[in-house]
Parts: C-alpha cells; sequence; structure tokens
C-alpha cells in the first residue's frame, strides 16, 4: 500500500514541535474513524501517532511499533507492514499530552514470531501484541523551493 506522495515529501509539520491530534488529523486529511493511532483515509495509512504507554519503543532506532489483537487491530499492522513510502511518526510522552512530530519513517520490516512478541510484553498495560512492526527514519530529498 503506497502512501500518497504529497503527504510523503512533506508532512509539513516541524520535527521535535508538539501538536494536538485532532491538528494532525486535519493536516493529514485523516478520516474520523478508529483505530486512531493510525491516521488513514480510505483504508491507507496516511502518519502515526504512539503513546509511549502502548509503544515504549516508539522513540527507538529502529522504532518498534506493536499492534495489539483487539477488534481489527490485526488487520491494521498487516497494513502498516506492507505499507511503502516515508509517512510521519508522531509520539506522546505521555497519556494527554501533546503529539511530538519524529519526522518521516517507512516500514523496515514485522514480526510475529512468539518469542520477540512474548519478551515484548508489559502486563498489566500491554498483554496482547498482534505484530510488530519496526520503522526506521526515511531518506527524503525534498526538492529546492521553487523560485518563482
Amino acid at each position: 500500500m503506497n502512501v500518497g506522495s504529497d503527504i510523503a515529501a512533506d508532512a509539513g509539520h516541524v520535527v521535535g514541535e508538539s501538536y494536538d491530534f485532532q491538528t494532525i488529523r486535519n493536516h493529514l486529511k485523516g478520516e474520523t474513524a478508529p483505530p486512531n493511532f493510525v491516521i488513514h483515509r480510505d483504508g491507507s495509512i496516511l502518519g502515526l501517532c504512539l503513546g509511549l504507554l502502548w509503544n515504549p519503543r516508539a522513540e527507538d532506532e529502529p522504532c518498534e511499533v506493536w499492534v495489539g489483537k483487539k477488534r481489527d487491530l490485526p488487520g491494521w499492522g498487516l497494513r502498516l507492514a506492507d505499507t511503502t513510502g516515508p509517512f510521519p511518526v508522531y509520539v506522546r510522552r505521555e497519556e494527554g499530552g501533546q503529539w511530538i512530530y519524529k519526522g518521516l519513517y517507512e516500514v523496515n520490516g514485522s514480526s510475529t514470531e512468539p518469542e520477540a512478541i512474548r519478551q515484548r510484553l508489559q502486563p498489566p498495560v500491554i498483554t496482547g501484541i498482534s505484530r510488530i512492526v519496526f520503522l526506521k527514519r526515511a531518506d527524503v530529498v525534498l526538492p529546492p523551493p521553487s523560485s518563482q
């Protein structure tokens, strides 16, 4: 699943700056449908908002997305694992806090290996993971500004 080139080329937000969730969803033109951590439109993933409570390795390199098992989350995990091209990632360090723009990332692999998942479980908060998706910083070269 490819990410729209207009969003992939430039998230329009400043790395390290904080934004509220609605601003992010509006900026990326995402639908107001769950799951909320996946900003999406028409089944395509436009960006991710990863809370450290549920994704404690979201600021690591490589970044890890721990996809839950409830409802349709495993399906979204598969979509994320199959996503190509860079997309913006935001991290929230504390519940109820602002989302910090981390930059453009791309999928670097995924795992459903039971042992890898078992090592990441952190009861009582994280008791079910269907997939781990690994992200790396995207090497994106933006075109020079036009001189018009």
